[in-house]
C-alpha cells in the first residue's frame, strides 16, 4: 500500500469493516476485533493512527508481535490475516491488517481465564453475541429474500438503521405502527437472513445492520 492509499482510507470514519488504533493495548483485545471483522464483513485493522485521525506511528515490530500472537494463539481456530507498512513523511509507521470474512463461521476468542467467546461488528464497534446467534452464523448463509426487501417495512427499517445504528424489537414496533410480537418475529427472520445481527447480550435485545 502506498502513503497516497492510506490518506484515502483515512478519509473514511470507523465502521463495520474499520477501525483505528493509535497502539495496541492488549494482544486479547485485539484479538476480539480481528474475530469480529472475520465473523462479520471482514475489515481494516489501521494502527498507528488516532481516533481523530491524525498520524501517531507504530513499532513495526512490537504491534505486530501483539497481533500474530492474538491470531495465531487466542483466536479459535487461528485466523489469517494480511498486513502491510507504510511509511508516512518518511518518519512514522502505520500498519494496515487486513481480515477476510469467514467462510466457516464463528470464530472465538479467549480471555485472560481462557474462556470463549464469539464478538461481531456491530456499526464501529467490536461486540460480543449470544450461544444462539454463534449458531446463526455457523449455518450457512441462506439467499436474501428480495420480496422480503421490497417490504415497505423492512425498505423503512433499513433506511432507519443507517442513520440510527440500533434499534429493538419495541422500538421497531412503534416506528411502524405493528404489534410487538410481530415486530419481534420480523427482526428475527432478517437475523436468520443474514440482514440484521442480533445483540442479544443487550437488554432489551438490539439488532443492528450486519453489512450492505
Amino acid at each position: 500500500m502506498t502513503e497516497k492509499q492510506l490518506f484515502e482510507i483515512l478519509k473514511q470514519k470507523e465502521s463495520t469493516t474499520l477501525e483505528y488504533k493509535s497502539r495496541i493495548d492488549s494482544s486479547y483485545k485485539i484479538a476480539r476485533t480481528l474475530a469480529a471483522f472475520a465473523n462479520t464483513s471482514g475489515g481494516q485493522l489501521i494502527v498507528g493512527v488516532n481516533d481523530d485521525k491524525s498520524i501517531k506511528g507504530c513499532s513495526e515490530i512490537e504491534e505486530m508481535t501483539k497481533i500474530i500472537h492474538a491470531a495465531n494463539e487466542l483466536v479459535i481456530p487461528p485466523i489469517d490475516i494480511i498486513y502491510s507498512s507504510v511509511k508516512v513523511e518518511g518518519k512514522h509507521n502505520v500498519l494496515i491488517i487486513n481480515i477476510k470474512e469467514a467462510e466457516n463461521k464463528p470464530y472465538e476468542t479467549l480471555d485472560e481465564q481462557q474462556n470463549r467467546s464469539v464478538y461481531v461488528r456491530a456499526n464501529d464497534e467490536t461486540t460480543p453475541v449470544t450461544k444462539e446467534m454463534s449458531q446463526v452464523m455457523i449455518k450457512a448463509e441462506k439467499d436474501i429474500d428480495k420480496q422480503m426487501l421490497e417490504q415497505p417495512n423492512v425498505k423503512y427499517l433499513i433506511t432507519y438503521l443507517k442513520k440510527n445504528t440500533k434499534i429493538t424489537a419495541k422500538e421497531y414496533a412503534k416506528l411502524v405502527n405493528i404489534s410487538a410480537y410481530r415486530a419481534t418475529k420480523l427482526l428475527e427472520a432478517l437475523t436468520y437472513a443474514s440482514i440484521l445481527l442480533m445483540l442479544s447480550r443487550q437488554k432489551p435485545t438490539q439488532f443492528v445492520l450486519r453489512k450492505w
